[in-house]
């Protein structure tokens, strides 16, 4: 039987993934670097292939036998040092990812983008996979880098390889485990370290929705076509709100008005730059993605692919769990 290959399979997305193919009974590979998270991938059975996303003789090596690809490594973030690491991985990597499926014969790739590769619209209307991205005065790394990663995608599409593109919104729930941006939000509140709030909100998904996404995709998704895995439009006001009912923990009492959050993210990005070399707490390009505010309408999945999203309170209750389980938050109060 042909092996499915997974990139970036002890990450978040890409460890629910693996555990949702595990489940169908599929043999499974995984392309790993290093057993640094390869707790994330516990109780799945899978061959490993090592390798890295800029080193192409790996991944043909590590598409031998392979029929499918699931390609979902990536690095989300949202500041760093050195970021044309981000270009690196998600940009080149996907080009090798791409050139070694295409070499292969592999038969049908999955790949995992972003909605931040897609546009917004200037009415407020969620957008849908239409809309053409037009975030480049975000001036983000990672919101550039899955735009021109998609880019690519579509080159090779055009090329005749059959891929699919996936563009999940923020994921929450359990696996988090670095953890990602929009789970560091949800551990920034429940510690005690978000004292103010500014306009804005996002889409927020249940990761394990995002996996089955991914298999329907594969499963029923049309070659060359992009599909959006949402969940819940909310504003960060409300967000924190279901975050207080949810964990007991005050809202934040401060909003910050347009122009001073920016200054504010700007001055935080300085401090981290200059002196702690840690990630602030908000960065400029996060706040730009959050105010805009990125909402998208998945309605394309749910008619072509049978996606569904499941309410966004029981995926809250279940990241809170894992943050407060794996200790990445403090101080539980018993509701």
């Amino acid at each position: 039987m042909a092996k499915t290959l997974i990139t970036g399979a002890t990450g978040f997305i890409g460890s629910a993934v693996a555990r949702a193919l595990h489940e169908s009974g599929r043999d499974i590979r995984v392309l790993l670097r290093s057993d640094r998270y390869i707790k994330n991938i516990e109780g799945i059975k899978y061959e490993i292939a090592k390798g890295d996303l800029t080193d192409l003789e790996s991944l043909r090596r590590a598409m031998d036998g392979c029929d499918r690809v699931f390609h979902i490594a990536a690095l989300y973030l949202m500041w760093t040092l050195k970021p044309e690491l981000i270009f690196q991985t998600n940009v080149d990597g996907t080009r090798n990812v791409l050139t070694a499926a295409m070499d292969a014969g592999i038969e049908r790739v999955v790949y995992t983008s972003s909605i931040a590769a897609i546009g917004v619209r200037d009415d407020g209307i969620p957008a849908d996979e239409t809309v053409e991205w037009n975030l480049e005065h975000i001036n983000d790394p990672y919101v550039k880098s899955k735009h021109l990663a998609m880019l690519v995608a579509k080159e090779f599409a055009q090329k005749g390889l059959d891929i699919v593109t996936v563009c999940p919104a923020a994921p929450l729930g359990k696996g988090d485990i670095k953890p990602t941006p929009t789970g560091q939000m949800i551990c920034d509140f429940l510690n005690g370290k978000t004292p103010v709030y500014f306009h804005g909100g996002f889409d927020l998904v249940d990761v394990e929705d995002v996996a089955t996404g991914h298999l329907l995709a594969e499963q029923k998704g049309k070659s060359g076509e992009s599909y959006i895995l949402g969940g819940t439009n909310i504003y960060l006001k409300d967000m924190y709100k279901l975050l207080s009912d949810i964990s007991g923990i005050r809202v934040p009492g401060l909003f910050l008005p347009h122009g001073l959050d920016l200054f504010s993210a700007w001055t935080l990005e300085k401090i981290a730059t200059w002196f702690t070399k840690k990630p602030p707490l908000v960065t400029l390009g996060g706040c730009r993605t959050i105010k805009l505010p990125p909402f998208y309408d998945h309605s394309k999945a749910t008619r072509e692919l049978g996606y569904t999203s499941r309410p966004l309170e029981q995926t809250m209750r279940k990241s809170i769990d894992y943050f407060y389980e794996n200790g990445y938050a403090k101080n539980r109060i018993n509701l």
